[in-house]
């Protein structure tokens, strides 16, 4: 255990982020809902419980992001003694009067996120449990006594001064990137004492900079067992920031390096992070796939000593259609290797885009997100697409955006059309209100707000989770929440006080929507079919 007079940097993350919510990234997403009058010590152990301690009192598992900043420190003059990263329950025991700097990761600080903006009214009501617990984490008492710098970074770090909170939340420096040179030269200011900017920027495209030689391998596991396959994506949507990135493939010897040191700490799990699994190792222009070299990075994973499931974080549509065959092979790998489960039956799953039915936005918008086709034929390729998709066993999580600048009535009713092409496929749609993320060309506009929506994105919003409930609630609790707890808290709690809450509150606001997701709630809280539990299926 460390000593009293604690260590120089801490590196952190709120409670939300520092767990593996049971071994459950499905139910990772609640931590953008409101938690309502559940009392958050029951949220906590209930949903996102700490990952467990090493012997020394370290977290044994952090966010991938943490761990290759501690990667970056490590690489560049500091010791293992000089670093602690700790939950946010155990700062006490690794904070100090010789500490000089809490780095924290935050996706979501102030609960800005497309999840949140969209959710956190509708469940639960309040302010998210992500910004509830990164509030409760900077308000920290080891904090508030020994006065470290505090430098916040992490996808969502921009929220900080977009809700002009940095001040009172005591943040010294909000670091906007991932460049490692200038990180580390942020934290030895202030391990020294320099004066740090309050705002500092590691954001350079991936072009002005050498990925894979710049940016050092972890030299710990991270939750879920990630490891980063690709970093940006190319493609240009205007709504998301990492599209914005030209696509850097990591070498596969770097990759299963990750792998080793993965499986060596304890996790057997491997997630692959990745804007989009199926355009590793292509260099085509018009993002036409390397079928070779996707299967080959898969089977290698899956081949190597002690991982038993594998999860991609992202694929896209428009590979599926141009290349059957590739997920045909990827398929016999990773059924093999299976996270999700429907029913009894194992499948794939990973999150894609569908964003709109809309050929006019997709041209505005997203010109680069159906390469290589053209956009006109947006609607064919997500529907062939879905169809080559479940007849390999894998079901997506697909999301979809509502209220982009400049969306008409008439693009809405497109899409509505495109859900029902969708309707005998196997998938999980999450509608999403529009946020304007930073560093994407659409920071500058308006998101979208519940009560400006007309009637068709109520109609699509009700539609998308009706199809939900009508394909998953049979397996949704028994089979996909194996803890008991979580397994009460939803049953008998979250699940019924959603369908209360969104048919109120709806209900006052909408009229006829209202009634229309109050029942579509209300229906997850009938009775469930008992399911046999599968170990380690989400």
């Amino acid at each position: 255990m460390a000593t009293v007079l604690g260590k120089k940097i801490v590196l952190t993350a709120s409670a939300t982020e520092m767990s593996d919510f049971y071994n459950n990234p499905f139910i990772a997403f609640v931590g953008g809902f409101g938690k309502g009058p559940i009392p958050l010590s029951y949220v906590r152990k209930a949903l996102y419980p700490p990952t467990g301690r090493k012997p020394d009192g370290q977290a044994k598992f952090a966010p991938y992001g943490l761990r290759k900043v501690e990667a970056m420190l490590l690489q560049n003059g500091f010791t293992q003694n000089d670093i602690a990263v700790a939950h946010p329950d155990d700062l006490q025991n690794f904070i100090g009067p010789e500490t000089k700097v809490i780095g924290i990761s935050s996706m979501d600080p102030t609960g800005m996120g497309y999840v949140s903006k969209t959710y956190s009214s509708i469940v639960g009501g309040g302010e998210p449990m992500n910004a509830i617990e990164f509030k409760k984490l900077i308000m920290h008492p080891s904090i508030k006594k020994y006065k470290p710098k505090i430098i916040v970074g992490g996808f969502g770090s921009w929220q900080l001064e977009r809700k002009h909170v940095s001040d009172s939340y005591g943040v010294d420096c909000v670091l906007l990137g991932g460049k490692p040179e200038p990180i580390v030269e942020i934290f030895k200011k202030a391990v020294n004492g320099e004066a740090i900017p309050r705002i500092a920027k590691a954001d350079e495209s991936l072009s002005t900079w050498n990925y894979n030689v710049q940016m050092p391998l972890t030299k710990h596991a991270a939750i879920h067992g990630a490891v980063e396959i690709s970093k940006g994506c190319g493609r240009n949507c205007h709504f998301c920031t990492p599209t914005m990135q030209n696509k850097v493939d990591v070498p596969l010897e770097k990759i299963m390096q990750e792998v080793a040191l993965t499986t060596a700490e304890g996790s057997d799990h491997v997630t692959l992070i990745t804007e989009d699994l199926f355009l590793y190792g292509t260099t085509d222009k018009k993002f036409v796939p390397n079928k070779e070299a996707v299967v080959k990075l898969v089977k290698s994973v899956a081949d190597y000593p002690g991982v038993k499931s594998i999860q991609a974080s992202h694929m896209s549509l428009a590979p599926v259609y141009h290349n059957p065959q590739m997920i045909k092979e990827l398929a016999e790998i990773l059924i093999e290797k299976s996270w999700y489960s429907f029913g009894k039956k194992a499948i794939i799953t990973s999150e894609t885009g569908i964003e709109t039915g809309s050929p006019r936005l997709m041209k505005k918008y997203m010109r680069g997100k159906m390469l290589p086709f053209k956009p006109e034929q947006w609607q064919e390729v997500v529907t062939n697409a879905f169809g080559i998709l479940n007849d390999n066993d894998w079901y997506p999580l697909a999301t979809l955006i509502i209220g982009l600048p400049d969306e008409k009535e008439e693009d809405m009713l497109q899409t509505l059309e495109l859900m029902d092409k969708l309707k005998d496929y196997n998938a999980f749609y999450v509608p999403l209100f529009f946020v304007p993320l930073e560093n994407c060309v659409l920071m500058n506009k308006k998101g979208a707000e519940m009560d400006s929506l007309s009637k068709a994105r109520w109609d699509f919003f009700v539609k998308c989770w009706e199809y939900n409930i009508k394909i998953w609630k049979p397996t949704f609790l028994e089979n996909r929440l194996t803890n008991p707890l979580i397994y009460k808290t939803f049953d008998q709690v979250i699940i019924p006080y959603f369908g209360k809450i969104a048919g109120f509150y709806y209900g006052l606001t909408r009229g006829e929507k209202g009634e229309q997701l109050k029942q579509a709630f209300w229906t997850l809280s009938m009775p469930q079919p008992t399911v046999k539990k599968s170990k380690n299926k989400v």
